[in-house]
């Protein structure tokens, strides 16, 4: 029922329309979406002792509180990821591409000027 309102809903609209409707919602989504991950890494960052060994890791939490070692694990695991490089610009790069063409097709507004019919005219006579 959802993908039948979307689809219906972007089927009526332009291929100029849907542009600007996703440059605007991107223009308010993707600083909001950098915050929020900032704010998560920089305020939240604190610190567990298991079985000797600190783990440093941020996320909201109210007061004292323990990880299970499944927890410390997925911790572990998230923070050592480790990928090669070529996967990565495969899809970061066409993506990026993507949105970089949505973001910089400008908002182009064509304004026609019409020659008043009074014959007054603002451009001086030409200099002999």
């Amino acid at each position: 029922m959802f993908v039948i309102v979307i689809s219906t809903t972007f089927a009526n609209l332009s291929y100029k329309t849907l542009l600007e409707k996703l440059r605007n919602i991107s223009k308010w989504f993707l600083p909001l979406l950098f915050i929020t991950y900032l704010g998560g890494i920089t305020l939240f960052t604190h610190s567990h002792v298991v079985n000797g060994v600190i783990i440093v890791h941020s996320h909201p939490f109210k007061g004292e509180h323990q990880h299970t070692e499944a927890q410390v694990e997925t911790i572990f695991f998230l923070s050592s990821f480790v990928t090669s490089s070529l996967p990565t610009v495969l899809f970061v790069a066409p993506a990026f591409l993507i949105l970089l063409c949505v973001l910089a097709v400008p908002g182009v507004e064509r304004i026609k000027y019409v020659k008043g019919r009074c014959g007054i005219s603002l451009r001086a006579p030409p200099a002999i």
